[in-house]
């Protein structure tokens, strides 16, 4: 059995070819003076042409498989990186560890032997990296102008994003295990005691791309963390926000009016906003012509006049009956169990009650940033300890989001996820080859699968 290669040689030889009628074949020669005339000298037999492009004859039983990488995958993120220019933002030992990141997650300490098994080293053009080089680009990333990164992939992105000024915000836990970051153990999300850092996070509306972000020590509340976002967002002209319940109230909602912010936020159930929820006849907002359909389950509003905007009061029955089935287990103080089910929204749009509501509920584009952030790319920093590269571990997780995130985008034309299009891409191997018998080295891709190559059409299409 024989196989065709493709040939590339570099030396004062040169091809002739030798048309017959079977084909046209291939042999290195070289020019010798005889006699005083030169001729040519027949050196070996190289192949056959096939299509325009030389080949190689060669025996199977000569091949020898040298490494198999893979390749598409990383090709892919590559070439989102260089169009959204992060590959010129940051350090390439950095650039390793966003596409590792993103990619496969793998500790450092494992990072030069996971890297023998892709080729983002050869994307790179890199040659060697050792675990002290990635330790250092932590720190690097982090001592850089970060807020001018973002700069830079914000303008970018807001020239995708339609409604360019409306903003979602959000604040999430992450737990780490080391001990130089100013932090006390504390209770997250859940539930569980430990060391937190928070992180906020602000998005586009519409396709979730990342806009900015701040890390916090884990025992700074979430309207604290508001008061010191909102200066930043006004400064970049972010002021149509939609912002999740815990993070205002009715002084900071004063506050974000002078400054002439539009907003939706969600409100915790204080005594004095409970008050209003007293107000509500329950059987007259539970009736159709108060009804709004979310995209799991339907809830009934009613409005008043707050704060030159107004607050709606939302109740959802579905849940108002599984609260308090879990809360009668337990208590039965009846003065808490009539506002289970109820929650408010404060708005000061011009929007209705039901797209107030549907923009506030189904503001999934934030929660899919964190869930992505948390999940595909393993927020956690929990394999690093000092503050310098927990904090360098955020921004590479930020970093590989902002890929992802256009991925995401470019991938809706063929109705397939960011993280679909990278597992699909896995499979797509670059195998390097040696002819044993000469020596002769060569490369070639594994066979694309019909979605790898519409995936890989898209994304060469958009890079």
């Amino acid at each position: 059995m024989y196989i065709l290669c493709s040939v590339y040689l570099f030396t004062a030889t040169f091809i002739r070819k030798i048309r017959t009628k079977s084909g046209t074949y291939l042999a290195e020669v070289r020019n010798k003076r005889v006699d005083g005339k030169v001729k040519q000298e027949f050196i070996r037999y190289i192949g056959k042409e096939m299509n325009g492009s030389p080949v190689r004859r060669i025996s199977s039983a000569d091949i020898k498989v040298m490494e198999i990488r893979r390749s598409l995958d990383v090709e892919s993120v590559h070439r989102i990186a260089m169009k959204l220019g992060i590959s010129s933002m940051i350090h390439k030992n950095a650039s390793i560890m966003v596409y590792s990141q993103l990619l496969d997650r793998p500790s450092i300490n494992r990072m030069p032997e996971y890297l023998k098994e892709t080729e983002i080293l050869r994307y790179l053009d890199i040659t060697e990296v050792t675990t002290q080089d990635l330790y250092s680009s932590l720190e690097e990333i982090n001592d850089m102008d970060f807020s001018g990164i973002e700069k830079k992939l914000s303008d970018m992105f807001l020239e995708i994003e339609k409604n360019k000024r409306t903003v979602v915000i959000d604040i999430t836990d992450t737990y780490f295990t080391g001990d130089s970051l100013d932090s006390t153990p504390r209770k997250g999300k859940e539930g569980r005691i430990r060391k937190l850092i928070q992180i906020a996070l602000v998005v586009t509306e519409k396709h979730g791309f990342p806009l900015m972000h701040r890390t916090y020590s884990g025992n700074v509340s979430n309207r604290m963390i508001m008061d010191d976002l909102v200066k930043d967002l006004w400064i970049n002209g972010y002021t149509a926000i939609v912002v999740d319940r815990g993070m205002s109230d009715s002084q900071r909602i004063k506050s974000m009016l002078e400054l002439n912010f539009t907003m939706i936020c969600g409100l915790k159930k204080t005594p004095d906003l409970k008050k209003i929820i007293d107000t509500m006849d329950r059987n007259g907002i539970y009736t159709k012509n108060h009804r709004v359909k979310l995209k799991n389950t339907e809830v009934y509003c009613s409005s008043m006049d707050y704060l030159n905007g107004k607050i709606i009061v939302v109740f959802n029955p579905s849940m108002e009956a599984i609260k308090k089935a879990h809360y009668y287990e337990h208590s039965s103080d009846e003065s808490i169990a009539g506002y289970l089910g109820y929650s408010l929204i404060y708005h000061n749009t011009s929007m209705t009650e039901g797209e107030i509501v549907k923009k506030y509920y189904d503001k999934d584009s934030v929660e899919r940033a964190f869930k992505q952030m948390k999940g595909v790319l393993d927020l956690r920093p929990v394999r690093v300890w000092l503050r310098t590269h927990i904090e360098g571990h955020v921004k590479i997780c930020y970093l590989s989001y902002a890929i992802l995130s256009y991925l995401g985008y470019i991938m809706e034309k063929i109705n397939i996820s960011g993280p679909e299009a990278l597992d699909a891409l896995r499979s797509g191997y670059r195998v390097y080859l040696e002819d044993n018998s000469t020596g002769f080295k060569w490369e070639k891709m594994v066979s694309e699968s019909a979605i790898q190559r519409k995936i890989m059409d898209v994304v060469i299409k958009k890079t």
